[in-house]
Formats: C-alpha cells, structure tokens, sequence
C-alpha cells in the first residue's frame, strides 16, 4: 500500500502502529523496492524539529546549501528545486519516522504545505510518515494535511497461524531446511500468547527457546519449554 501511494503519485501516506510490530522493518523494505537511479529519497529520522529545522533538513538531504533562516526563502528554494526534479524526471519521496514524535502543529502545517507543491496536477514530493499509534490523532488535528493522506495503515499484531509462519520463516531464512517447524502447535500457542502477537517478541521468544532446547538437547520444542522459559522470564513459578 505505501509503494502504490508513491509509484500512483497519491500524494502521502501512513502507516501506524505500536512499538515492536515491524514499522521499521516495512519501511526498509520499502526502500529496497524504489529506483535509487531515480527517485531522491528523504529520511528523517528525527521529527523533532522546529519548522524552519525541518525545511533546512530536507533541503540539505537534496543537496541544496541555502544560508538563511526566512521560512519563506526556504519554502522557496525547496518548491524551486522540487520542480528541478520534477523536470530531470526524478521522484522525490520524504519518509519521516518516528513522526509521531512531532511536537509542533506548525511543523504539521509546513509538511502540508510541501505537499502543496505541484505540477500539472501532480504532486512534486510522495510523503510517507511513520509512527506509533498516537500518530493519527496528532493527524486528524490538521484536517487539511490528513484528508491529503491517500493511504492509512494500521498495523494490528500478529495471530497464532501467522506467529507460526513467522518463526518457520525465520527458521528457513536461517538455513532450516525441514518441512515441519521444529515447533510444535502448543508451543506456538504459548508463544503468541506471552508476545501477545507482536512480531518483535515472538522473535526473541523463539529464538531464546532454541537456545534453550539445544541445551537440553530437545528433538522439538514444545508448549511446557516455552511456558517455563516465559515463567523463568517473568519471575515466576511454572504452574
């Protein structure tokens, strides 16, 4: 969805979602997809930026030096050089992570306002945000940027068929080479109900019981190891 929001020229999109559910991992794939001999990707890191910080930013990630503070200079200079590329036949995508973390409703209304950079009715920036859940309602205050936002993802957690697919992916990406998962059904069970389906965890979890079933030299690693190792990790008796 977020690639199709960029190659259609949609304008912007979102993806939300909580902490440990893949936002980082989506957006590096993200990047692997674009045409780096075309496009000019923008990455901010930290959205914590006042709004004239934020325009300085983008415009040295372009490669344009302005010495200035004039919002308006710089709003300038950065429309100018959108249409330069515009012209070269170049995309230009901003990807902004974190943005949930964006303090100011001003720094929301500069970002609009790039997005109001076009030609021939075609946006001349494709912004992309990322950012925890809180992300959205931040947006919804500035209703002229949010109803911009062609695409709106939100990550939800995982369920127990797809935290079984992710560990046997994991296991084959590794160099696992069997048909079957090493990890039996309750064991996925308990797994998906101590990470609560949240794919960074799952990871961890998954990957500490391999460890832990090496040691013990186990064929397989079923429900009652994962169940102590999750009691072993929170401090508590195996029932």
């Amino acid at each position: 969805m977020l690639h199709y929001a960029v190659s259609r020229n949609k304008g912007a999109a979102v993806l939300a979602g909580d902490i440990g559910l893949g936002k980082t991992t989506i957006s590096r794939k993200l990047l692997e997809l674009f045409d780096h001999t075309r496009d000019r990707v923008v990455l901010i890191f930290n959205p914590i930026l006042t709004p004239v910080q934020f325009i300085q930013e983008i415009l040295s990630q372009l490669g344009v030096m302005v010495v200035t503070k004039s919002r308006q200079v710089l709003l300038q200079e950065l429309h100018k050089a959108l249409i330069g590329f515009y012209e070269r036949g170049q995309r230009v995508i901003l990807m902004i992570d974190e943005a949930h973390l964006i303090r100011s409703s001003q720094t929301l209304e500069e970002i609009r306002l790039i997005l109001n950079c076009q030609m021939n009715d075609q946006f001349l920036v494709s912004l992309i945000l990322l950012g925890q859940k809180e992300l959205l309602p931040k947006l919804e205050k500035v209703p002229a940027l949010y109803q911009r936002l062609a695409v709106r993802v939100n990550l939800r957690p995982l369920d127990v068929a797809d935290t079984g697919e992710l560990i046997l992916h994991r296991l084959r990406i590794a160099g696992f080479g069997g048909d079957a998962s090493p990890f039996s059904p309750d064991a996925v069970f308990e797994i998906h109900k101590a990470s609560n389906g949240y794919p960074r965890l799952i990871s961890q979890y998954a990957d500490s019981a391999l460890m832990i079933g090496f040691g013990q030299r186990a064929k397989s690693i079923d429900g009652f190891l994962i169940h102590s190792m999750i009691c072993d990790i929170n401090g508590e008796e195996a029932a």
